[in-house]
This record gives structure tokens, sequence and C-alpha cells, in this order.
């Protein structure tokens, strides 16, 4: 919602016309399209690369291939 409105917010400065408007232009493209570019990765990138990373360690886990440190701090605590 926030993106949403910043993006609409700045959208004047991208069409803008007139004595300046090349200034306004390269201004406006900058904002939105770094908006909309992190707006992407924030919903898009950034939970398939931790689905990727939370499936190979859930994988792992499940073949036991735990460090051999972590095994050895776990008997200390169960003992």
């Amino acid at each position: 919602m926030t993106t949403a409105a910043t993006v609409f917010g700045h959208l004047p400065l991208v069409f803008a016309h007139g004595p300046g408007a090349g200034a306004r232009n390269s201004i406006g493209i900058t904002l939105v399209s770094g908006m909309v570019i992190g707006t992407v990765f924030t919903l898009f990138v950034v939970p398939a690369v931790y689905m990727l990373v939370a499936g190979a360690h859930e994988r792992a886990v499940a073949r036991e291939e735990v460090p051999e440190a972590a095994v050895v701090e776990g008997a200390a605590a169960v003992s």
C-alpha cells in the first residue's frame, strides 16, 4: 500500500513537461523504478530464496547431516 502511494505520488514527475522537465523526469523515473524493483524483490525473490534454503535445510536434517559440533552440544545438553 505504501509502495503504491509512493509510486503514484511520483508519477507526475515522470510525466512532467515544460522548463526543468528533464531533471524532473529523470528523478521520477529513478524513484518509480526503484520502488517497483524493490517491491518485486521483497514480494517474490526473497520468499523464493527463503523457500530454497529452508528446503535444503529440511532435507539435510531429514538425512541427519547435522554438523558434528551440533551433535556434541546436543548430547551435552541432554546429559
